[in-house]
């Protein structure tokens, strides 16, 4: 990656590398795929090849290491996804700011063990 002009790209250039998607790009920067394809109206989304070059609107971003990609499937609970991912609540929450934000119904009842 390098820093490009403000004239070119208001962000950073990216170099798609040998197996990459559209996907695979906007979880590894964490960024929607909408607003790479709006700052890339020139890439062909569907044919990636190693060497292009795409503009994602972000300075100074490394990419996430350590970190896979996963996609809930329909009807699946965050218990369902930590049992098959193996992890934690708490470390799936620290990496997802989307479950941070959830909120719960006005009305909810949540059961508080004692201390």
């Amino acid at each position: 990656m390098r820093e490009a002009s403000s004239i070119e790209c208001n962000g950073t250039i990216y170099v798609i590398q040998q197996g990459d998607t559209m996907y695979k790009i906007a979880k590894k920067f964490r960024i929607n795929l909408e607003t790479i394809m709006q700052n890339n109206p020139y890439l062909n989304v569907f044919n990636l090849k190693p060497g292009d070059e795409m503009c994602l609107p972000l300075k100074n971003m490394a990419p996430i290491e350590n970190m896979r990609p996963y996609v809930v499937k329909s009807q699946q609970y965050i218990s369902d996804i930590l049992k098959e991912t193996g992890t934690t609540f708490e470390e799936l929450a620290s990496k997802n700011k989307v479950l941070r934000e959830l909120t719960l119904p006005t009305g909810t009842i949540l059961l508080i063990p004692s201390k």
